[in-house]
């Protein structure tokens, strides 16, 4: 068993380091360096705009976590009955299944000098009968790919903060703040949230990860000259000389580095909001009036959102768009012409839904085993934190250094690397939900069923795998939209030879073909929902006659 979490996890994380960091000292026989060198790290720190690049992905990752964690607490305080937190948790699910490329498309093109926006407000307010000379995305400050993150983070964060409240006495608590005099947005900050976010520490600590070194989104919405230094590390590694994967290479170790970094100072700013609240409680501040700030966060929080929701809709506009001149809101006809070219997508298309599945199937298998791995040990030390090093660590750190592990071993651009490159990043998810799944069964039914002579996997088949069958359909559904979602890791492992349906699109935008861009777009959207209504289909035909047997599942 530890084998296999080994060669699962571990050994491919640890391989992908090793394989940057060789580089990163000037060791690369197969180049012909086989000497170590401080020539890889002075070439990258000499890198024109590279202290432009650092701060603008510290400010982009620092900023949407920031306003990700407050505008999802805001909406959980705001919308805290329990009919609006069921509308709060349906409204985010479908949002956390959207890829984030999806998203960067859908505000490219609601944010363009000559996107949906502006051919909304014009010529009436603005007077522009041509679109503007200067453009919102891609912009230079970050903000617009800011604002792209919390499309996403945003409805993800609010999900898991509303499985935390569900563990919690929320309600005897805020009793306890209103009965000591305190409002009950004040009782919320005092008693309640304190205790959710030391429930959902790891996934704030992994929405930090990802928007420090998030490289799809970027391409599209952020700024260009430097771009984030995400993107910059990508660039030298796709460069066409190999020797310029050397200092490409240090960039990346510096790419984890600033991560690690990052990390350090986000705890540092937990303890120092720990310190200013306990001594705000000493002091017995009572917070008046902050009820009204509250609500216009939650009001704020909806913005973002919108503009998600809005720049699909632009999204699914373009791909049947006929002739659309500037500034006409709408397009003069409607046509299906380039649906008809989907042909030029449908290897795209099979390989993303062959990839999901596969790799779901096999993120699952191993969760599992490694779950029945901790309760037989009673423990699984550290190799859960193997299992979560995928999420936690930044992917340019690691992720090229994971094709040149697949180059050598012979499988680069293989169906079996693609596979194993989504495992490794579906796995992580698998554990989070399936291990505190699996804790909370009452073990009562296998002690029934080994009363009654059955043997271990017999149990476990017919008693256990049952009722976590719910949790396992979850995961599967989530297994798919990571997937799907999936951009660097494909671009590597894939190395040009296999594609899926997010560098197409990702690749289709950038060149600036609208019309079969929206269609990739809408054709990325698809596979979710198709995972979703195939896994409700089986769960309702296979659990529907069990009465109350919803915890875990879709709904």
């Amino acid at each position: 068993m530890a084998g296999i979490l080994a060669v699962a996890t571990a050994l491919p994380v640890s391989l992908g380091i090793i394989a940057v960091a060789a580089p990163a000292i000037g060791l690369f026989p197969a180049l012909g360096f086989v000497s170590p060198s401080l020539e890889p790290a002075a070439i990258f720190l000499s890198t024109p705009g590279l202290g432009p690049a650092i701060l603008t992905s510290l400010a982009t990752g620092f900023g949407a976590t920031l306003l990700a964690l407050l505008f999802s607490f805001a909406l959980v305080i705001t919308f805290e009955s329990a009919r609006d937190t069921r509308w709060l948790r349906r409204l985010a699910g479908p949002l956390i299944a959207v890829p984030h490329s999806a998203v960067a498309i859908g505000v490219l093109f609601l944010l363009a000098p000559s996107g949906w926006l502006m051919r909304l407000v014009s010529p009436g307010l603005t007077g522009f009968e041509r679109p503007p000379l200067w453009a919102l995305v891609p912009d230079g400050s970050g903000a617009v790919l800011c604002l792209g993150l919390l499309v996403k983070e945003v409805p993800f964060l609010v999900l898991v903060s509303l499985a935390a409240l569900a563990t919690l006495p929320v309600r005897r608590l805020l009793a306890t703040g209103m009965s000591l005099g305190y409002e009950r947005s004040a009782s919320w900050i005092y008693l309640v949230l304190p205790l959710v976010y030391r429930r959902i520490r790891l996934p704030v600590f992994a929405v930090l990860v990802f928007s420090l070194s998030v490289v799809d989104m970027p391409r599209l919405l952020g700024p260009m000259l430097p771009p984030p230094l995400a993107v910059l590390i990508v660039q030298g590694f796709e460069n066409d000389e190999l020797v310029a994967r050397l200092p490409a290479s240090f960039g990346a170790l510096v790419q984890i580095a600033v991560t690690a970094v990052s990390l350090l100072i986000w705890c540092a700013g937990e303890s120092l909001c720990r310190l200013a609240m306990a001594g705000m409680r000493r002091r017995g501040y009572r917070l008046a009036g902050l009820q009204g700030w509250v609500r216009a966060c939650a009001a704020m929080a909806t913005v973002p959102v919108a503009i998600g929701g809005a720049g699909l809709i632009a999204a699914a506009l373009w791909s049947v768009a006929g002739p659309w001149f500037f500034p006409a809101a709408l397009p003069d006809m409607l046509t299906f012409r380039f649906w008809m070219r989907i042909d030029s997508l449908a290897p795209a298309l099979t390989a993303s839904l062959v990839i999901a599945a596969a790799a779901s199937c096999f993120a699952v298998a191993l969760a599992l085993l490694a779950i029945e791995f901790a309760r037989v040990r009673g423990r699984i030390g550290i190799w859960q934190i193997w299992i979560l090093a995928p999420i936690l660590l930044p992917q340019a750190g690691f992720v090229p250094g994971l094709q040149t592990v697949l180059t050598m071993a012979w499988l680069e651009g293989t169906w079996l690397a693609m596979i194993w490159m989504h495992t490794l990043f579906i796995l992580p998810y698998a554990w989070l939900i399936l291990a505190p799944a699996a804790d909370t069964l009452d073990r009562r039914h296998d002690h029934v069923a080994a009363s009654l002579g059955a043997g271990a996997w017999r149990r476990y088949r017919r008693v256990t795998l049952p009722m976590l069958t719910p949790a396992i359909i979850t995961t599967l559904f989530v297994g798919i939209c990571v997937s799907v979602a999936l951009y660097l890791p494909s671009l590597f492992a894939g190395a040009g030879r296999i594609t899926t349906m997010t560098l197409e699109a990702v690749a289709l935008a950038s060149g600036g073909s609208r019309a079969m861009a929206g269609v990739a777009t809408m054709l990325q959207l698809l596979i979710p929902i198709l995972g979703f209504a195939m896994l409700q289909t089986l769960h309702r035909t296979t659990y529907g006659r069990f009465a109350g047997l919803r915890a875990g599942g879709l709904h």
